[in-house]
């Protein structure tokens, strides 16, 4: 019985290596035929369910290596013609395929020349996309040949021909759209697209000349006049009269000098709490456009900017309301005159009578910013 017995393991274990033998060989057999994904399916199936087989890990690891190998080699032929898109989608593919052998602990070779080969196609496109930039540039398609001399500049950082051709590409038509400003009067605008260009080159054509007229022509004075509201004091509010325009002044002046604009010079002369006083002992808080006028003009200002609060409370409805005009003090005209609010809803806890003033001055100032005394 014994001996029935041993002849039985004997028969089974040769009947598995008798399998395992002809799974490695069918493997072989697609190998020697150039079927390399067929092969090493067969490999890896076979591994999976016998790891002990070495042979089929070897033949695992052989078949991914001549897969990557097909793969780089179709990414070298793209790259060999100057295919260099239709390359790097090939070269995608074996990035892709390296990664997932290499989770299985696979390292596979890159082939010597392949990145050699891909840096000369991408020679080649970066000199044929500048020469279309330069193409496009001669014609005045500058959004064109800006996009282009990127793309350029992308694939060779170190072309110093295409980095020029970008800033030309980019000054050219803002140098001419202040030149088209200056020809129609708008001095600010025009200040502002010359601007950029001497940001980026101080010495591009006249630029800086054209900028300097253009500063002096744009350039305006203006005062803040704050206008009293003894109403607001009807209802104690909790503060001096006369207090909450003091600090509305401070902190519209100061959110005025934070825009650092080169075009607006702030009038200051420290006569604010002089100011209020006057309208409180003379007008009641009733200034007419003509008394601010005078009064800008004393302050040696080309424009006054007033602003009376119509409402304010920092207690329960946390909000504040203002009254801004833009007032021309030569001929008296208004150009702007708006109402601006900051209600609760924007402002975060703590000390909301700062942030009310504050918010409400920078909203004052964001206007003023806005105004081009030149545009009709």
């Amino acid at each position: 019985m014994r001996i029935v017995f041993h002849l039985l393991i004997i028969a089974t274990v040769t009947s598995a290596c008798s399998s395992t033998r002809k799974e490695m060989e069918h493997a072989a057999v697609y190998e020697r035929e150039g079927m390399y994904q067929e092969a090493h399916d067969q490999y890896t199936e076979l591994y999976g369910r016998k790891p002990k087989v070495v042979e089929a890990h070897v033949g695992m690891k052989r078949t991914a290596q001549a897969l990557f190998d097909r793969m780089q080699d179709k990414a070298s032929g793209l790259y060999m013609v100057n295919d260099l898109s239709g390359g790097d989608r090939a070269r995608q593919e074996a990035l892709y395929f390296h990664g997932r052998m290499d989770q299985k602990g696979m390292e596979l070779a890159w082939s010597p020349l392949f990145e050699q080969r891909r840096m000369e196609a991408a020679r080649f496109e970066a000199d044929r996309l500048f020469q279309a930039a330069d193409a496009a540039y001669r014609i005045d398609r500058f959004s064109e040949a800006e996009e282009l001399a990127a793309q350029s500049l992308r694939l060779r950082p170190d072309r110093k021909e295409a980095a020029y051709l970008l800033q030309l590409a980019q000054l050219e038509p803002r140098y001419r759209q202040g030149q088209r400003a200056m020809e129609t009067g708008l001095w600010r605008s025009a200040f502002g697209e010359l601007k950029r260009v001497t940001d980026a080159d101080m010495g591009y054509k006249n630029a800086w000349a054209l900028q300097e007229e253009c500063r002096k022509k744009a350039a305006y004075t203006l005062a803040f006049v704050p206008l009293y509201n003894n109403a607001l004091y009807v209802n104690n509010l909790g503060v001096g009269e006369g207090l909450l325009e003091s600090q509305l002044s401070a902190n519209v002046k100061q959110a005025v000098l934070d825009l650092n604009d080169p075009l607006i010079m702030l009038v200051d002369r420290d006569n604010t709490d002089e100011l209020l006083a006057e309208q409180q002992r003379q007008m009641t808080g009733v200034y007419d456009d003509r008394y601010v006028s005078e009064a800008g003009k004393l302050l040696g200002a080309r424009y006054v900017l007033t602003g009376k609060i119509l409402r304010f409370d920092d207690l329960l409805r946390k909000e504040i309301e203002v009254q801004i005009q833009l007032i021309e003090t030569e001929t008296g005209r208004i150009h702007e005159s708006e109402i601006v609010r900051v209600n609760k809803q924007e402002i975060a806890r703590g000390a909301p009578r700062a942030q009310l003033l504050e918010r409400s001055s920078k909203r004052i100032a964001a206007r003023i910013a806005a105004f081009d005394p030149f545009k009709r």
